[in-house]
């Protein structure tokens, strides 16, 4: 986690709340379209993009060639060059996206006025309003570029979960514990509950696997000496 290393503890324990959407973002994954670009770009692309996010998110990618995308969103072939040059990186500009969007939906669930240990549980479960079809599951674990774009996005969230953490030891709310293990546990644990077949196997929505995950999880951080509930 090179890029997206903990800041040192004393700015950790100084921060004020309202500065906690900063902290916890600082580090972030930098866009492959970048804000200004994507304004750039035009409506009628904008649009595009959120077409070809849908239907990735229901029929994954790896089946589509650049003209079967094109006639999928109604556009020219052309239009789909003027947003990446290859169907390769515009599957990559889709997907990653696609997980900005997720990742902020993430933290604006963060409330900084609360509880550390419902700062966790609102940043994890704050990503869950998109749902993965297989056929996506499934073209991402096949293709090399796509793994290495959402393992980029994945070490982030383990990266704010740690901050959390941190910040929770340094106020007294949770026991020391190592926040890195505690971050790869929940985030692992998130992800591989994320997939199709394994919420088919539980026979439950995903948001509440996800919070009785939670349920069993984050109680182990609290320190005992200080919990007045």
């Amino acid at each position: 986690m090179s890029d997206n290393s903990l800041l040192d503890s004393a700015t950790m324990a100084d921060h004020r709340p309202d500065d906690t959407y900063a902290l916890l973002r600082s580090g972030a994954p930098r866009p492959l379209l970048s804000r200004s670009a994507e304004e750039r770009l035009g409506a009628r692309h904008r649009e595009i993009l959120d077409e070809l996010e849908a239907l990735f998110l229901q029929r994954g990618f790896a089946s589509f060639t650049i003209g079967d995308l094109a006639a999928g969103v109604g556009c020219s072939r052309r239009t789909l060059y003027e947003i990446a040059p290859s169907k390769e990186q515009l599957v990559l500009v889709v997907l990653d996206r696609f997980l900005h969007k997720k990742g902020r939906a993430a933290l604006d669930a963060v409330d900084p006025t609360e509880a550390l240990i419902d700062q966790l549980r609102h940043y994890i479960v704050g990503g869950l309003e998109f749902h993965l079809e297989r056929s996506l599951f499934e073209d991402l674990s096949d293709d090399a570029p796509a793994r290495r774009l959402v393992d980029r996005h994945f070490r982030f969230v383990m990266t704010v979960f740690q901050r959390l953490v941190t910040l929770g030891i340094e106020r007294g709310e949770f026991r020391p514990v190592n926040p890195a293990i505690v971050a790869g546990a929940v985030a692992g644990s998130s992800l591989f509950m994320s997939q199709p077949e394994i919420i088919d196997d539980i026979g439950a929505d995903l948001r509440t696997i996800t919070n009785e995950m939670l349920d069993y999880l984050l109680p182990a951080l609290l320190d005992r000496d200080s919990e007045t509930v």
